[in-house]
């Protein structure tokens, strides 16, 4: 495909792909070939050390449009369409019109990468149909077995979720995309040819990148060369999917990634796509088991965490106490020392000239022992104001440790309710079940009656002596029926 004379001017290329399928990795290789990358960046993490070179904006707002229709970004489920028609739709578009504007100006090559993109493809494409940007399509592939491990060290997900979830985005950006244009990469492809990987892209759109990849390599090579893989594909985990849904598009978008596309395979696609809408419902109770089992060892870790920062910040909170109270009675000794040396010095001032004479010559000595306590009061005083603000300190974070516990004490109680919902859901089922086998027993147990009963009037004696009286009964019949 190429770009032809009347496209817009402005052009984004469009990374899409699942999390941890290298849509960060190729963004940033596109960003170093002179792609704009938006103004507010996300910024780096562990998990991604480099950056994840996708804007803070977007992201923020991807995730208000799935929470406004209910879902979020690890939400397997489809998209609901009826969102589409709702008020919310206008409100979010003109959101999207300002962030756009904010992010990329009147940017002409801009690279844009979310990969909650995948689920929100109709709302993206109007959004940058109407800005006057001409999207063009680069979906990234990776093993979904290394996707779902990759979500399994960071988010602690049991391996058959990260497969639903990778199932679900690389499926419905490959179905909104069939009409857009568009080809497939791989992350694989991306580490070990970088190269390659981007002259494909510039051939497939007949773009031209700003800068050459001579121009470019050592920043790629240095950017590309902590790019780790950590996990490999082997094959297909046992999980909560089918190894078919899995093994199947799998394989199409690795084929797609190397030779190119062939739209005889998008039936089977849409067949597993029809599959998995089906399966939502038993899927959703066995994906959520797994996702409550995972998420109650995590608040159980949590919270034991957080009683023992909790219990540690008390300690240190009462050793503050006592700190304060002892600067408190050494400061009160000494006001009451110096205020006891004045009075002495006073009263030896009141009495004879020798006296005072004396009195003035020991007077400098006096001074510098009050300047000294001055001193030592000034400094007890400081020490005071610091550890007041420290123990207050404290004091705020230990409100917020109990705000946090309350939190997660009412987070588990909902689990807990979940639960029993759950388990309330599989009983029910499980009467039902039963009704329906004792139902099928009964029914069988009738038609064998019937077919025996049918058997005994065949081979009656009555049956056969009245077989010639049926014979002529039905010849009569046809002999009176009009030719």
């Amino acid at each position: 495909m190429s770009l032809d004379q009347a496209s817009p001017p402005r052009i984004a290329l469009i990374v899409l792909g699942m999390h941890r399928s290298g849509t960060s990795a190729l963004a940033g290789v596109l960003a170093h070939m002179g792609c704009d990358l938006p103004q507010d960046l996300m910024p780096a993490t562990a998990s991604n050390p480099r950056g994840h070179f996708e804007s803070l904006k977007v992201y923020h707002l991807n995730d208000a449009i799935l929470a406004s229709a209910g879902s979020a970004w690890n939400d397997w489920g489809p998209f609901n369409p009826d969102w589409y028609r709702s008020p919310r739709l206008g409100e979010f578009r003109e959101r999207a019109a300002e962030v756009m504007a904010e992010e990329f100006g009147r940017s002409s090559l801009i690279v844009l990468k979310d990969p909650r993109i995948c689920r929100l493809l109709p709302f993206w494409k109007e959004v940058l149909a109407e800005a006057g940007i001409r999207p063009l399509f680069v979906c990234t592939h990776r093993a979904p077995d290394e996707v779902a491990a990759s979500l399994s060290r960071r988010e602690g997900w049991p391996a058959g979720w990260g497969q639903l979830l990778w199932l679900r985005h690389v499926l419905e950006a490959e179905a909104e995309t069939r009409q857009e244009p568009r080809l497939f990469v791989s992350y694989e492809a991306l580490l070990s040819d970088w190269r390659a990987t981007v002259a494909r892209i510039g051939e497939g759109f007949g773009l031209r990148f700003p800068r050459t990849a001579d121009a470019v390599a050592p920043a790629i090579r240095d950017f590309l060369a902590d790019e780790l893989r950590h996990f490999r594909s082997t094959s297909v985990r046992d999980g909560v999917l089918p190894p078919d849904w899995i093994r199947r598009p799998d394989g199409i978008f690795g084929r797609w990634a190397a030779t190119g596309e062939t739209a005889e395979d998008r039936a089977e696609l849409d067949g597993i796509r029809a599959e998995l809408d089906r399966a939502i419902p038993m899927l959703g109770m066995v994906a959520r088991d797994a996702a409550m089992a995972v998420a109650q060892g995590r608040n159980g870790e949590a919270e034991a965490a957080e009683q023992a920062a909790q219990a540690m910040r008390e300690e240190e909170l009462a050793l503050l106490r006592r700190a304060q109270a002892d600067a408190e009675a050494r400061l009160r000794h000494a006001t009451v020392h110096l205020e006891a040396m004045t009075r002495r010095l006073a009263a030896e001032l009141e009495t004879t000239v020798p006296a005072e004479l004396q009195a003035r010559e020991r007077l400098p000595a006096v001074e510098a022992a009050r300047a000294a306590l001055e001193r030592e009061v000034g400094d007890l005083r400081e020490s005071l104001r610091h550890r007041a603000a420290h123990v207050a300190e404290l004091e705020r974070h230990a409100g917020a440790l109990a705000e946090r516990m309350a939190g997660l004490e009412q987070r588990v109680a909902e689990l807990e309710q979940c639960v029993a919902e759950l388990e309330g859901q599989r009983e029910a089922l499980e009467r039902q079940r039963k009704d329906a086998t004792g139902k099928l027993a009964a029914a069988r147990l009738q038609i064998a009656e019937m077919e025996a009963r049918h058997a005994a009037i065949l081979s009656s004696t009555s049956w056969k002596v009245t077989r010639p009286i049926r014979s002529a009964v039905e010849r009569l019949h046809r002999a009176k029926q009009p030719s």
